[in-house]
C-alpha cells in the first residue's frame, strides 16, 4: 500500500514556482498592505464621527 506509487525515479522531474521573480509577490503585499490599513483608517474615522456626535 505505501509503495504504490507509480513513479520509480526522481530524474527528470520539474518544478514550477508561481511568481517566483515576477511581480506577483508585491501585488499581493500591497493588497494585505489595503485589507490591513483601510479598516483602520475606518475605525478611527468612525470612532472620531461618534465622538463628535455624542460628546467626549
Amino acid at each position: 500500500m505505501f509503495n504504490s506509487s507509480p513513479i520509480d525515479a526522481w530524474e527528470g522531474a520539474g518544478a514550477i514556482f508561481n511568481s517566483a521573480g515576477s511581480g506577483g509577490l508585491w501585488i499581493w503585499f500591497l493588497i494585505l498592505c489595503a485589507l490591513v490599513v483601510i479598516p483602520v483608517i475606518a475605525a478611527i474615522a468612525h470612532d472620531n464621527k461618534a465622538d463628535r456626535e455624542h460628546g467626549g
